[in-house]
Protein backbone atom coordinates (compact mmCIF):
# COMPACT_ATOMS: atom_id res chain seq x y z
CA UNK A 1 0.00 0.00 0.00
CA UNK A 2 2.65 2.42 0.64
CA UNK A 3 4.66 1.90 -1.97
CA UNK A 4 1.49 2.11 -4.37
CA UNK A 5 0.76 5.78 -2.55
CA UNK A 6 4.47 6.71 -3.03
CA UNK A 7 4.51 5.69 -6.54
CA UNK A 8 1.27 8.05 -7.29
CA UNK A 9 2.86 10.77 -5.26
CA UNK A 10 6.22 10.69 -7.36
CA UNK A 11 3.63 10.84 -10.68
CA UNK A 12 1.70 13.32 -9.61
CA UNK A 13 5.04 15.52 -8.58
CA UNK A 14 6.49 14.41 -12.28
CA UNK A 15 2.69 15.65 -13.71
CA UNK A 16 3.25 18.51 -11.87
CA UNK A 17 6.62 19.91 -12.76
CA UNK A 18 6.11 18.52 -16.46
CA UNK A 19 3.05 21.16 -16.62
CA UNK A 20 4.95 23.83 -15.59
CA UNK A 21 5.68 25.95 -19.10
CA UNK A 22 2.05 25.61 -20.21
CA UNK A 23 1.05 26.99 -16.82
CA UNK A 24 3.78 29.98 -16.82
CA UNK A 25 2.38 30.20 -20.32
CA UNK A 26 -0.96 30.89 -19.06
CA UNK A 27 -0.13 33.27 -16.80
CA UNK A 28 1.20 35.48 -19.53
CA UNK A 29 -0.77 35.03 -22.48
CA UNK A 30 -4.04 35.13 -19.78
CA UNK A 31 -1.98 38.49 -19.11
CA UNK A 32 -2.30 37.59 -15.18
CA UNK A 33 1.91 38.12 -15.61
CA UNK A 34 1.50 41.48 -17.50
CA UNK A 35 4.39 42.25 -19.99
CA UNK A 36 7.80 43.57 -18.57
CA UNK A 37 6.64 42.19 -15.15
CA UNK A 38 10.00 40.71 -12.80
CA UNK A 39 9.57 37.23 -12.55
CA UNK A 40 10.97 36.06 -9.21
CA UNK A 41 11.91 32.23 -9.10
CA UNK A 42 11.18 31.76 -5.84
CA UNK A 43 7.24 33.39 -5.85
CA UNK A 44 6.55 31.60 -9.07
CA UNK A 45 7.92 28.26 -7.48
CA UNK A 46 5.65 28.93 -4.26
CA UNK A 47 2.32 29.89 -6.51
CA UNK A 48 2.82 26.60 -8.79
CA UNK A 49 3.83 24.17 -6.07
CA UNK A 50 6.95 23.15 -7.45
CA UNK A 51 10.33 23.59 -6.72
CA UNK A 52 12.76 26.16 -8.33
CA UNK A 53 14.42 23.90 -10.58
CA UNK A 54 11.43 23.19 -13.12
CA UNK A 55 10.56 26.89 -12.66
CA UNK A 56 14.07 27.94 -13.82
CA UNK A 57 13.95 25.35 -16.99
CA UNK A 58 10.06 26.10 -17.96
CA UNK A 59 11.79 30.04 -17.99
CA UNK A 60 14.54 28.91 -20.70
CA UNK A 61 11.99 27.09 -22.65
CA UNK A 62 9.49 29.84 -22.45
CA UNK A 63 12.56 31.89 -23.62
CA UNK A 64 13.10 30.61 -26.94
CA UNK A 65 9.21 31.13 -27.54
CA UNK A 66 9.76 34.99 -27.08
CA UNK A 67 7.55 34.82 -24.08
CA UNK A 68 10.25 35.51 -21.39
CA UNK A 69 13.09 37.52 -21.68
CA UNK A 70 16.09 36.32 -19.32
CA UNK A 71 19.28 39.05 -18.42
CA UNK A 72 22.43 37.65 -16.52
CA UNK A 73 21.87 41.30 -14.27
CA UNK A 74 17.71 41.65 -13.69
CA UNK A 75 17.12 37.86 -14.11
CA UNK A 76 13.44 37.01 -15.96
CA UNK A 77 10.97 39.24 -16.86
CA UNK A 78 8.03 38.73 -19.33
CA UNK A 79 8.78 39.90 -22.65
CA UNK A 80 6.77 42.90 -24.19
CA UNK A 81 4.35 41.98 -26.68
CA UNK A 82 4.23 44.94 -29.35
CA UNK A 83 0.82 45.77 -31.38
CA UNK A 84 3.26 47.69 -34.07
CA UNK A 85 4.94 43.91 -34.28
CA UNK A 86 2.05 42.01 -34.37
CA UNK A 87 0.10 44.53 -37.21
CA UNK A 88 3.48 44.17 -39.24
CA UNK A 89 3.56 41.07 -39.11
CA UNK A 90 -0.20 40.09 -39.88
CA UNK A 91 0.03 42.56 -42.87
CA UNK A 92 2.15 40.44 -44.36
CA UNK A 93 0.83 37.10 -43.23
CA UNK A 94 -2.75 38.23 -44.87
CA UNK A 95 -1.22 39.01 -48.25
CA UNK A 96 1.14 36.26 -48.75
CA UNK A 97 -1.23 33.53 -47.19
CA UNK A 98 -3.75 35.21 -49.43
CA UNK A 99 -2.00 34.39 -52.47
CA UNK A 100 -0.60 31.47 -51.57
CA UNK A 101 -3.97 29.68 -51.13
CA UNK A 102 -4.72 31.14 -54.06
CA UNK A 103 -1.96 29.10 -55.91
CA UNK A 104 -2.71 26.29 -54.01
CA UNK A 105 -6.26 25.65 -54.92
CA UNK A 106 -5.22 25.81 -58.16
CA UNK A 107 -2.46 22.81 -57.92
CA UNK A 108 -4.88 20.93 -55.51
CA UNK A 109 -4.45 16.86 -56.28
CA UNK A 110 -7.08 14.37 -54.24
CA UNK A 111 -3.37 13.00 -52.83
CA UNK A 112 -3.31 16.78 -51.63
CA UNK A 113 -6.94 16.32 -49.88
CA UNK A 114 -6.28 13.34 -48.19
CA UNK A 115 -3.15 14.20 -46.68
CA UNK A 116 -4.87 18.08 -45.55
CA UNK A 117 -7.89 15.98 -44.50
CA UNK A 118 -5.83 13.23 -42.32
CA UNK A 119 -4.18 16.80 -40.59
CA UNK A 120 -8.00 17.86 -40.06
CA UNK A 121 -9.00 14.64 -38.16
CA UNK A 122 -5.75 14.81 -36.23
CA UNK A 123 -6.35 18.73 -35.06
CA UNK A 124 -10.08 17.23 -33.85
CA UNK A 125 -8.49 14.86 -32.05
CA UNK A 126 -6.24 17.15 -30.72
CA UNK A 127 -8.92 19.66 -30.02
CA UNK A 128 -11.09 17.20 -28.15
CA UNK A 129 -8.33 16.45 -25.89
CA UNK A 130 -8.10 20.10 -25.31
CA UNK A 131 -4.32 20.13 -25.65
CA UNK A 132 -3.81 23.32 -27.22
CA UNK A 133 -0.30 23.66 -27.59
CA UNK A 134 -0.29 20.43 -29.67
CA UNK A 135 -2.96 21.64 -31.59
CA UNK A 136 -0.85 24.44 -32.00
CA UNK A 137 2.00 22.13 -33.87
CA UNK A 138 -0.40 20.36 -35.74
CA UNK A 139 -2.04 23.57 -37.19
CA UNK A 140 1.37 24.83 -38.40
CA UNK A 141 1.83 21.36 -39.99
CA UNK A 142 -1.40 21.74 -41.96
CA UNK A 143 -0.38 25.11 -43.29
CA UNK A 144 3.13 24.12 -44.42
CA UNK A 145 1.35 21.51 -46.30
CA UNK A 146 -1.00 23.75 -47.83
CA UNK A 147 1.22 25.98 -48.62
CA UNK A 148 3.37 23.50 -50.38
CA UNK A 149 1.04 22.85 -52.55
CA UNK A 150 1.42 26.36 -54.55
CA UNK A 151 4.64 24.93 -55.40
CA UNK A 152 6.11 28.35 -55.20
CA UNK A 153 9.43 28.17 -52.68
CA UNK A 154 9.85 31.58 -52.06
CA UNK A 155 6.73 32.42 -51.08
CA UNK A 156 6.55 29.05 -49.36
CA UNK A 157 9.39 30.25 -47.63
CA UNK A 158 7.96 33.79 -46.91
CA UNK A 159 4.56 32.62 -45.72
CA UNK A 160 6.68 30.15 -42.98
CA UNK A 161 9.08 32.82 -41.90
CA UNK A 162 5.92 34.64 -41.03
CA UNK A 163 4.06 32.10 -39.57
CA UNK A 164 6.90 31.16 -37.02
CA UNK A 165 7.66 35.12 -36.52
CA UNK A 166 3.93 35.52 -35.34
CA UNK A 167 4.51 32.01 -32.98
CA UNK A 168 3.82 34.37 -29.92
CA UNK A 169 0.94 35.94 -30.93
CA UNK A 170 -0.59 32.61 -32.23
CA UNK A 171 0.00 30.97 -28.63
CA UNK A 172 -1.77 34.28 -27.23
CA UNK A 173 -4.58 33.76 -29.93
CA UNK A 174 -4.65 29.98 -28.43
CA UNK A 175 -5.08 31.34 -25.24
CA UNK A 176 -8.36 33.10 -25.94
CA UNK A 177 -11.31 30.69 -25.14
CA UNK A 178 -13.64 32.26 -28.34
CA UNK A 179 -10.94 31.92 -30.74
CA UNK A 180 -9.54 28.63 -29.85
CA UNK A 181 -13.42 27.40 -30.05
CA UNK A 182 -13.55 27.83 -33.98
CA UNK A 183 -10.18 27.08 -34.84
CA UNK A 184 -11.62 23.77 -36.42
CA UNK A 185 -14.66 25.27 -37.95
CA UNK A 186 -12.34 27.48 -39.60
CA UNK A 187 -9.88 25.14 -41.14
CA UNK A 188 -12.92 22.94 -42.41
CA UNK A 189 -14.13 26.37 -44.15
CA UNK A 190 -10.77 26.73 -45.78
CA UNK A 191 -10.64 22.95 -46.73
CA UNK A 192 -13.93 23.38 -48.13
CA UNK A 193 -12.70 25.76 -50.89
CA UNK A 194 -10.02 23.58 -51.63
CA UNK A 195 -12.31 20.24 -52.22
CA UNK A 196 -14.18 22.54 -54.67
CA UNK A 197 -10.68 23.69 -56.14
CA UNK A 198 -12.10 27.94 -55.87
CA UNK A 199 -8.72 29.75 -55.84
CA UNK A 200 -11.07 33.35 -55.39
CA UNK A 201 -12.60 31.25 -52.05
CA UNK A 202 -9.65 29.98 -50.49
CA UNK A 203 -7.86 33.67 -51.08
CA UNK A 204 -11.34 35.19 -49.18
CA UNK A 205 -11.36 32.65 -46.36
CA UNK A 206 -7.69 32.96 -45.61
CA UNK A 207 -7.23 36.58 -45.38
CA UNK A 208 -10.69 36.84 -43.92
CA UNK A 209 -9.72 34.48 -41.24
CA UNK A 210 -6.46 36.33 -40.92
CA UNK A 211 -7.92 39.54 -40.24
CA UNK A 212 -10.60 38.18 -37.82
CA UNK A 213 -7.33 36.68 -35.31
CA UNK A 214 -5.41 39.95 -35.94
CA UNK A 215 -8.92 41.89 -34.61
CA UNK A 216 -9.19 39.31 -31.78
CA UNK A 217 -5.61 39.76 -30.77
CA UNK A 218 -5.46 43.60 -31.10
CA UNK A 219 -8.89 43.49 -28.56
CA UNK A 220 -7.25 41.56 -26.22
CA UNK A 221 -3.93 43.37 -26.01
CA UNK A 222 -6.17 46.42 -25.53
CA UNK A 223 -8.65 44.93 -23.05
CA UNK A 224 -6.00 43.04 -20.98
CA UNK A 225 -2.86 46.53 -20.93
CA UNK A 226 -1.69 46.87 -17.69
CA UNK A 227 -3.39 50.58 -16.40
Amino acid sequence: MTDGNLDGGLSSQRTAQESVPDRIRHLILSRTLVPGQRIVQSELAERLGVSRTPIREALHRLESDGLVKLSPHKGASVADLSISELKDIYSIRIASEGYGAYLAAQNVTNQDLVELEGLLRRMREVFDQGDRWHLLAVNREFYAVLYAIAEQPRLYALIMKHIDLADMYRRMAFAIDHYYGHTIADHEELLATFREANPQAAEGVTRDQLQQTLASLLLFLEQTAPV
